[in-house]
């Protein structure tokens, strides 16, 4: 029989969820911040905003390939020394961030982080998903989501503040702080709770409504296939490109479109990640009662939703500034929401074969798969057609994912339902 580990003491499951927490708060301060720092470096003339774009694509296609291997080895290798190693090397790439004044040697080094910090989700999703304490996982799951906007806010203003009264540079400096002391604090908690990691049998969940016997000898390929994860995979793709685009080029089309100041523009950026920690709150009660815990359903309701802001922020030329942001700030908690349902919900119907960081992987790559084209396409498509034409690219893209998951959500209700058609 296969066994796993877990940690049965419930204060030591809340210690290592603590710093779980800590630990990938500090990854999004280490990564959004280049988005953040972008409007004060174009604005110094060291690149465009399509040579700027280039490091922000770098970041996302090392992340996603990195996801697929860094999923499997989350299952394989244990997931704190991930944890540990990938928070060190990202701290160490952003002080090497402020030696460059080059887009083409920021952009290898901010590839480099990104294969750093590709070494966490996966890891955190399996400590969640299989070792800390039965009863406390389910919030747990639930709480983890708020480490995008927490970690985001923090990034914006930690920005702002560094841009107005230091430089840009500073913007890499205090993260970078940041990360190698949760490393240290994640080190020491650790070894606090290795004595107390035990061995127990693989059990499943009855959510599945899998045999433990057969699952655990299931091939993950055919499982895949069953649930119709590989349908929804394009719309993983799509959501990671409007919530990366979003998120990476706001600033920025702040500051052309209303004639703001860069500090002013990251801090006005603070009020999106303020309102995407209700995303998941919000979703939750609607997940379980309305759609009776089905991801795609809940998944293409979403993006249903976030058809009618979009389409209203066609005309941000046209709107104050406070409408435009709130619009924006609605977008990104659907896109928030999504990202709850598809990248930590879905891998964890899969715990019940032990390979809940494998598709947590997979999950993740795709979405960064995105992420990376919108760093780079969204800046070129605003630089052609302006920001006008870009939102509505977003909005194209809204519709083609909401009709791939809906195309997806019969086989995944056969599939968390135990049925093998």
């Amino acid at each position: 029989m296969k066994t796993q580990q877990y940690l049965e003491n419930k204060k030591l499951s809340a210690l290592i969820f603590a710093v779980c927490f800590a630990a990938y708060t500090s990854s999004y301060i280490g990564r959004i911040n280049l988005s953040a720092a972008l409007p004060a470096i174009i604005g110094e003339g060291l690149f465009t905003k399509s040579q700027a774009g280039i490091i922000g694509s770098a970041f996302f296609f090392v992340y996603g390939a990195f996801q697929i291997i860094n999923g499997f080895l989350g299952d394989k290798i244990s997931p704190f020394k991930m944890i540990i190693t990938g928070t060190l090397l990202s701290g160490l790439a952003n002080i090497a961030m402020t030696t460059c004044s080059s887009n083409i040697a920021m952009a290898v080094i901010w590839g480099f982080n990104g294969f750093a910090l590709s070494l966490l989700w996966s890891a955190i999703l399996k400590i969640l998903a299989n070792i800390i304490n039965d009863d406390m996982r389910q919030k747990a799951c639930l709480n983890i989501s708020a480490t995008l906007p927490i970690g985001t806010v923090v990034a914006y203003l930690l920005a702002s503040l560094s841009i107005k009264f230091l430089n840009w540079r500073y913007v890499f400096y205090i993260p970078a702080a940041i990360l190698i002391i949760v490393c240290i604090f994640f080190t020491a908690s650790y070894f606090t709770i290795k004595p107390h990691i035990t061995q127990r049998a693989i059990q499943t969940p009855s959510s599945t409504g899998k045999d433990p016997k057969k699952s655990s000898t299931v091939k993950l390929l055919p499982l895949l296939v069953l649930a119709g994860v590989f349908i929804v995979l394009p719309a993983d793709a799509i959501h990671g490109a409007i919530k990366e685009g979003i998120t990476t080029w706001v600033p920025t089309m702040i500051t052309e479109v209303y004639s703001t100041d860069a500090s002013f523009s990251a801090f006005l950026s603070i009020l999106l990640p303020i309102f995407n920690l209700s995303g998941v709150y919000i979703i939750t009660p609607v997940y379980n009662k309305i759609f009776k815990k089905n991801e795609l359903k809940t998944a293409t309701a979403i993006l249903l939703f976030a058809l009618a802001p979009l389409s209203l922020l066609i005309f941000i030329k046209d709107l104050p500034i406070i409408v435009s942001v709130a619009l924006l700030a609605v977008i990104t908690t659907a896109m928030h929401a999504f990202n709850y349902m598809i990248i930590t919900l879905v891998p964890m119907r899969f715990a019940f074969c032990s390979r809940t960081a494998t598709v947590t992987g997979i999950m993740n790559a795709t979405a960064y798969v995105g992420c990376a084209a919108a760093s780079y396409g969204f800046g070129v498509i605003s630089d052609k057609i302006g920001w006008n034409g870009t939102i509505v690219v977003w909005l194209v893209l809204d519709a083609v994912g909401m009709l791939i998951t809906l195309l997806a959500t019969g086989k995944w209700k056969r599939f968390i339902k135990g049925e093998s058609k």
